[in-house]
């Protein structure tokens, strides 16, 4: 017998109480991106995390930093921060040949009223954040800050250790 695949409701319009739709969405972030499996992005992800809905304004871009990843880590240089990042793409410089004409179309999309999906990030804290998803996102925000007002992101919070051993 053949799996039905879920259809795009399950994450565009997400029911968190269907049971069904939880396993479905955990089996597609595990096949796309290692979720539940220990590999990828998910490497040494925290087990207990307590999920919120959260609204950030322009002066939280401070407090928000990259996963430790190559590409992040150049554009940043060094210092896992989306605003560092912002001023790399400003100056025109390209971080492995990769063209950052995609974060400044975000970045235009944002200026015009674009809504993007909400960003997920970890803390331990609710001070400091690092992201899990929407990197691209956050760094067009860091393009222009005066438009990071009232953005609403997931945030995960998880123990310190646990936090710490991922990134």
């Amino acid at each position: 017998m053949r799996e039905l695949l879920p259809d795009e409701s399950i994450i565009l319009s997400v029911n968190l109480n269907n049971t069904y739709e939880n396993i479905a969405r955990k089996k597609l972030l595990g096949e796309f991106r290692g979720y539940g499996l220990n590999r990828e992005l998910f490497e040494n992800f925290p087990n207990e995390i307590q999920w919120s809905l959260c609204n950030f304004v322009s002066c939280d871009l401070n407090n928000i930093r990259y996963i430790d990843y190559s590409y992040w880590n150049e554009l940043s240089k060094g210092t896992h921060s989306p605003l560092t990042a912002a001023q790399t793409i400003l100056n025109g410089i390209e971080i492995y040949g990769q063209s950052n004409v995609g974060f400044v179309k975000a970045a235009e999309y944002i200026r015009s009223g674009g809504k993007f999906p909400r960003p997920i990030l970890l803390t331990s804290d609710f001070e400091h954040f690092v992201i899990v998803e929407g990197h691209l996102r956050i760094t067009a925000y860091a393009l222009m800050p005066e438009h990071f007002n009232n953005v609403e992101c997931f945030v995960g919070k998880c123990g310190a250790g646990d936090l710490k051993n991922w990134i």
